[in-house]
This record gives C-alpha cells, structure tokens and sequence, in this order.
C-alpha cells in the first residue's frame, strides 16, 4: 500500500519550491536590471560616438563649446548644461557656452576663486554630483535639483575648465535612481573633449576606439538577448538558476571593463599621441634639410666642361650658406629619431593587441611575461615620472590559460597598485616556478591595507577608494578568475608599508 506524504512533508516541498521560483524571480529581475543598465550605458556610449563626429567639423572654440553643451543634454539627459573655461589672470570660470539656461539669470555669471577651491578643481578633481540649494547662486536661483560637475585638464594636469549638466525637481526621482551611475560615462566624454581641444589627431583617435567599443556593446547585447531567450525557454527547470549565475558573473565582468575603459582610453591616446607628434615634428624638419640638399645636387646637374670652375665655386659657396655638413649630420638624426618614434608607436599597439585578445573560451599557452609588460604599456601613462616599476623575472615555462582573463587579473592588480601609490613609489613585479605552478608577485609601496579591510577586498562591491573611482568588482572578478584557473591568490599588506598580491597558477590544467 503506498503511503501518502504528510501535510508537513507536502508544506515543506511547497516551501522549498517557492524558495526556488523566489531565487529565480530575484535572479531574473537583476537580468532585467543589468539589460537596463546595458541599454542606458549603450546609449550615451552612442551619444558619445555622435559627438565626436559633429565636434570634429568644428572650427572654432564658440562652435566646439556649442556642440559640447547640446550633447551633455541629450547624452545624459539633463535639461540644461554650460561649459566654462578657467580665466587665470583672475582666477575665475567665465561661460563659454550654455544651453537650456535662462539668459537673463547666467548673463555674465562666472564663478570666482572661492567657489573653486570649495570644490577641490585645481588638481586632480573628480566627477562631483551635488545636490542644489534652492536659495544658492546660481544655480540655486535658476531652479536646478542637481547639478553634475567635471573638470577638465591640459596636458601638464592643470586645471583648464568645467563641464556642467543640471537638473530640475521635475526629474528628481528619475536622477536620484541613476546620478551615480552616470560617473564613468560623464568622465569618458569629458577626458574625450578635454582630449579633443589638445589635439585633433588625439580626438581622431579617441572617436576610432569609441566607435570600436559601441560595435562590442552592440555584439554583447545581441549575446545577452539570445542566452536570455534560451533561459526563457528552460525557466522551469532547476538548471535556470545556475545559468543565470553564470551570465550575471559575465556581466559583472564586462561592467568592470567598462569603468575602466574611460581611463585606458585617455591614457593609450596621450600615450600613441606623443611619438606620431614627434615623428610628424621630426618629418618636417627632415624635409627641410633634405630642400637645402636638393639645391646642392640641382646646382651639380647645371655642371658642364665649359662652367665646371665656376659651378663647383657656387657650389662651395652654397654649401657654405646653407652648412651642408651640419646639414647631413641633422638629417640622420631625425631618421634616428623617426625611427625611435615608429618603434615606440609599434610598441603600444602590440601591447594593446596582446592585452585585448578575446580568447576567454579557449586554453592557450601563454607567456606571463608578456601579458605583464603588455598590461604595463597600456598603463604607462598612469605611472610615468613617479612610480618606478622593478621587475624581477626568472626563467619559467609557457602556461595553459586563458590570456584574456589573466590579462584583466595583471590590470585590476597593477592599476590598484598605482592608484594606492599617492606620490612616488615602486611596483616590484617577481616571477618564479614554485613546484608546478608559477608564482606571480607584486608588491608596491603604497599606504597599505588596514586589517579590518584585508578580509573584505575580494568581497563583490566593496571597495576603499571615492564614490566614481572605483566599482568594487576588480578583485572579486580576479579572485573568480584565479580561482576557474584552478590557482590561488593571496594578499599580504600592512598600513604604510605597501601591500603585496601572490598569484600561483599552475602550468598544465589538464593535470588538475
């Protein structure tokens, strides 16, 4: 005779089913959450792509600043923004261009040196959000919630301008939900104008590796979209759980990319933008002195059996007039010179290709060396003139790895590490073979790490540094990556003595 469940028994499976379906709503509605993200993040990455299209036709300052203002507006939907520029002599920002604002109220207005120094813009200064006092000027008087505001620098860190956006009580709740959110994608489009007004070429650069970025989020989302329909299909299976982990560690991973893309991208610009300056400088010079040599060689063609005294006397004379000599010496300096401004060029761009390789689904051998010192290019502007990096490599094998991965696990650790170091310092970087594994190390000598917080950085989220800096997810997704590569990681850090990462992977995966 079959026995029948108990009412209990029957509770407790009804209990456990809805804990599921619970778990898998919530689940589902982080999806739902994170597509949103996607989409708005995807959106201003378009608008962004936009403007640096209509801003490369620009002509003039007063043009450049007009369409700026227009597309703060409708990237980062505010109602009103102006952008102004820092005044030395009198130590204040004047308007350059505003749109949406009342004219009467912003006519004339500048903000003096008091208001400057409030916010920190001199050097270094961040995206600030701040909420408006109703009563205060002017932006108080003009009726704005929130005001967004991102300073810009020349190319020596110098405080050049600001860029504002603001808005009203009418979009007060949409702007509370997401003003932080919009952090990194309001410092990539003010590092990309800032960028733009230095250099044309720079600008140029920038709009490619915008594009480029948009037709990956454009990829991803296409990606999203067709994993998201086959969960749809399989909802009421157990499986869907564990596949919606899966794709929500995939999009945590992309989002960390994506807040760092706003720094790589200034970075490899001013980096790529300093050697093609040099070459262009070096060309020009070249074609001058090769026109002086050019007079010599015209003057040796006029040469007859009847003139040859006379023309080899203007000859002399010319190469006199124009030192011939010094002339020649100059010429292959600059070919040197040239040289050394093409290798530099080369140099980047193998970096970034190494650095970039999309293989996360395939094992491959890799050299760790190579990863790091690609890594290192990409960041070089971050740590030039002020942190010395010492490396100390020994003889190891080529690992098995997935080399994109590994490569995003040597840039959250090595950007961590320059971002700990405040003024000068090292980053010591050891390798060696311990057992079968190979033993990564990287020390710096920052301010350390307090002992209450060691056991709280892996964790997703968290994070020491300021609100727009930081997104809390490096290195927890470097400890997910550590971990899928059957390795460990572990940190060592004491405060003012720096901290230290060692990484131990192992050398075949097939063998674990």
């Amino acid at each position: 005779m079959d026995i029948k469940p108990t009412y209990d028994e029957l509770k407790a499976k009804c209990d456990d089913f809805q804990a599921q379906i619970i778990r898998f709503l919530k689940v589902e509605q982080e999806l739902i959450d994170a597509r949103s993200k996607l989409d708005r993040d995807l959106s201003r990455f378009k608008s962004i792509q936009t403007y640096s299209q209509k801003v490369l036709g620009a002509v003039s300052l007063e043009e450049f600043a007009n369409i700026t203002v227009e597309s703060v507006v409708e990237t980062f939907e505010v109602e009103c923004s102006v952008l102004l520029v820092y005044d030395k002599e009198a130590d204040a920002l004047n308007i350059q261009s505003s749109f949406g604002f009342d004219e009467e109220s912003y006519n004339g207005c500048r903000l003096d040196s008091e208001w400057i120094s409030s916010k920190g813009l001199m050097k270094n200064g961040e995206v600030i959000i701040e909420h408006v006092d109703p009563g205060s000027k002017p932006f108080g008087e003009a009726g704005l919630y929130k005001v967004i505001f991102s300073p810009y620098y020349d190319e020596n860190g110098i405080f050049h301008g600001l860029l504002i956006g603001g808005v009203s009580n009418s979009k007060k709740a949409y702007y509370d939900e997401i003003a932080e959110q919009l952090i990194p994608s309001f410092m990539v489009f003010t590092q990309q104008m800032s960028e733009m007004l230095k250099n044309l070429e720079a600008k140029r650069s920038l709009d490619r590796k915008v594009r480029e970025r948009t037709e990956q989020v454009i990829k991803q989302k296409e990606e999203i979209e067709i994993i998201n329909e086959e969960l749809t299909s399989q909802k009421n299976e157990l499986q869907i759980i564990l596949e919606n982990l899966k794709q929500a560690q995939a999009q945590l991973v992309q989002s960390e990319k994506m807040a760092s893309l706003g720094q790589l991208v200034a970075g490899i610009a001013h980096e790529i933008n300093n050697p093609v300056n040099f070459i262009s400088a070096g060309v020009e010079s070249l074609s001058m002195n090769l026109e002086e040599i050019g007079q010599v060689l015209e003057r040796y063609n006029r040469i007859t059996a009847s003139n040859v005294k006379e023309k080899l006397k203007e000859i002399n004379e010319l190469k006199q007039n124009i030192e011939y000599k010094e002339a020649i010496r100059e010429i292959n300096k600059l070919i040197d010179s040239i040289k050394n401004g093409v290798n530099r060029t080369t140099e980047i761009v193998k970096g970034l290709r190494t650095f970039s390789r999309l293989d996360e689904d395939v094992l491959k051998t890799t050299d760790i060396h190579e990863g790091i010192n690609s890594t290192l290019i990409l960041l070089h502007n971050k740590y030039k003139n002020r942190i010395e990096i010492i490396k100390k490599y020994k003889k190891i094998p080529l690992i098995e790895c997935f080399p994109g991965q590994i490569n995003q696990v040597f840039m959250n650790i090595l950007s961590n590490a320059i971002d700990a170091i405040e003024g000068n310092g090292t980053i010591t970087i050891c390798t060696s073979l311990s057992g079968e594994n190979v033993r990564i190390s990287i020390r710096d000598t920052g301010n350390g790490i307090q002992k209450n917080l060691r056991e709280k950085i892996f964790d997703p989220f968290f994070t020491t540094k300021e609100v727009g800096k930081g997104t809390g997810l490096g290195l927890s997704i470097t400890q997910s990556i550590i971990e899928k590569h059957k390795g460990k990681i572990e940190v060592k850090s004491e405060p003012g003595n720096g901290t230290e990462f060692i990484i131990l992977l192992p050398v075949n995966q097939s063998d674990k």
